[in-house]
């Protein structure tokens, strides 16, 4: 008896085994981000914060590879600045500060993208918000009266995901591109609303790809919708992936672009990991010691991991 769909990914290893990466997108990018530097990769992800359109990601990746730098007049004045391209995490007391740190920041973000080894970009929605003629990365919790709502056509998003491509290579003609949608649905806007964004994702993503080397597809949005279709792999608000969701998740996507060998590595290191987080009762001070033996025996036989 099968109980549910299992569908092939085609293999696409990486070229390096252990690859350094630069990630932007949705809040799932940001948990999966988050596992992987617990792993020990070198990883970048979301300067500007969580975004989730193609047309918010494509305006920091242009303003990287322009390097064109932030003025004041780019914030937004509120209890506090900040501007509508970056995450509400973003919030600066005056125009002056925002300005600075921004453009720190766009200077790291331009650094990482030119030295990554693999780029992957995660959409969540192709429906977004407008202030005027602006689409905004965020809300910011400003009064939603201010805020217009629309889809984006396919037009719109494929070219949104070409010039990102395009901006990409020109910051870095050796990375590898891997795309992915979020598993995760907005059915704020609607069921039908959401199922209609994320088929204009994939649309262009795909069309994207069929016209451009060194990229790929990680189906993440079809492995929780229809190899994990059980709600018991939901949290309570039905739309966001369950730990163990995205612990399978995680395992499709190593199968699909990691090594052998890297795999044997992050085994060693999730045994690193599992001791290091035991908390004894009794010698601890002992166990702490073995810590710090057991990372200094990693990281020389590994010396290419990212462990604090």
């Amino acid at each position: 008896m099968k109980l549910k769909i299992d569908f092939p990914i085609p293999q696409h290893i990486l070229r390096n085994e252990w690859p350094s990466f630069f990630m932007m997108g949705s809040c799932f990018a940001q948990s999966q981000a988050d596992r992987m530097q617990s792993l020990g990769f070198d990883v970048h992800t979301n300067p500007f914060g969580i975004l989730y359109n193609p047309i918010s990601i494509e305006q920091i990746i242009q303003r990287a590879a322009n390097f064109e730098l932030y003025t004041e007049s780019d914030f937004e004045a509120r209890d506090s600045y900040f501007s509508w391209e970056h995450h509400g995490d973003f919030k600066y007391n005056n125009a002056a500060e925002a300005t600075e740190a921004s453009n720190t920041i766009l200077k790291q973000t331009k650094e990482y993208l030119q030295n990554a080894d693999t780029i992957i970009l995660t959409y969540g929605t192709s429906l977004v918000y407008t202030h005027g003629f602006t689409t905004v990365g965020n809300c910011h919790k400003a009064p939603n009266k201010e805020f217009g709502q629309r889809q984006l056509t396919f037009a719109e998003v494929k070219e949104a995901i070409q010039l990102t491509v395009d901006r990409l290579w020109y910051l870095n003609n050796n990375a590898e591109i891997i795309f992915t949608v979020s598993p995760i649905r907005h059915l704020r806007s609607g069921v039908t609303e959401n199922s209609r964004s994320k088929a204009i994702l994939l649309s262009a993503i795909h069309e994207v790809l069929a016209e451009n080397k060194n990229t790929s597809y990680f189906p993440s949005y079809e492995i929780f919708v229809d190899e994990l279709r059980d709600y018991r792999f939901a949290r309570e608000d039905m739309t966001h992936p369950t730990e163990q969701a995205q612990d399978y998740i995680w395992q499709r996507f190593s199968d699909t672009y990691l090594s052998s060998e890297t795999q044997d590595i992050i085994r060693d290191v999730i045994k690193f990991n599992q001791f290091a987080s035991h908390r004894p009762t009794h010698t601890p001070e002992l166990h702490q010691q073995q810590v710090i033996e057991k990372r200094t025996q990693l990281i020389t036989t590994y010396p290419f991991l990212h462990i604090p």
